[in-house]
């Protein structure tokens, strides 16, 4: 039996205070649970004698809406996802900060040795529009604002290709080559850089649309993104 303690529930107030959205989470636990230990069973047990093998390493926004295994219909075990506010890649740094990105980088490329990275942008991101409308920029103490310089050249980039834009085309442009900065960036890890002049690792740029479902690619050769179709391949 739990007792009330500085702000600390009983365990029967705690129970009586479960709210729909927690009810919600417990249901698709049970339903997630049925369908991978009851029914597709080989999944998970694959998993766990052979350990994780994903194919692609995703670097995604936390943005609620844009999960990439969701949108792209994997199974658990086939990405390794990495996600932070506005999908930015630092550059290489090597000091005694706490670099979770590049830590989680570090352990996809060197250890899992997946061979393909994906940056997953998407529309209508929160991290850009921040850095857009400046609204982040006097918080001294914001870790977002903090974060969101990373994205500061493809800020200047997007108003140097269009400084008449609105705010919703500037975020949009902004997004896109913030996604490219980060491709930038990526190759300034020494192993990931010696892994692309092998052969071995291969970058990808893909930038989600939410209004309308889809994904453009950034095509390096011609310096733009273009949709992703049926007939888009990538080694």
């Amino acid at each position: 039996m739990w007792c009330i303690v500085e702000g600390f529930f009983s365990n029967q107030t705690v129970a009586a205070q479960v709210s729909t959205t927690i009810k919600n989470l417990i249901h698709g636990y049970q339903s997630f649970r049925q369908e991978y230990f009851e029914e597709k069973t080989a999944v998970y047990e694959s998993l766990i004698q052979n350990g994780q093998k994903p194919k692609a390493l995703v670097v995604a926004c936390s943005d609620s809406r844009v999960d990439p295994a969701i949108v792209t219909n994997c199974k658990p075990g086939d990405l390794f996802v990495i996600r932070n506010v506005a999908n930015l890649i630092p550059p290489y740094e090597k000091d005694n900060g706490y670099h979770g990105t590049s830590a989680a980088l570090e352990f996809g490329i060197c250890h899992l040795k997946i061979k393909h990275i994906i940056i997953f942008g998407h529309s209508q991101c929160g991290g850009i529009a921040s850095l857009v409308k400046s609204s982040c920029q006097q918080q001294s103490n914001s870790f977002i604002a903090k974060w969101m310089e990373l994205a500061k050249p493809a800020y200047d980039a997007a108003i140097n290709h269009d400084h008449q834009s609105d705010p919703e085309k500037l975020s949009e442009l902004c997004g896109q080559y913030s996604l490219i900065n980060s491709l930038k960036n990526l190759q300034t890890f020494p192993w990931i850089a010696e892994k692309i002049n092998s052969q071995k690792v291969n970058l990808h740029g893909w930038y989600f649309d939410l209004p309308t479902g889809t994904i453009k690619v950034f095509n390096e050769l011609q310096q733009k993104f273009t949709e992703l179709d049926k007939d888009f391949l990538v080694s």
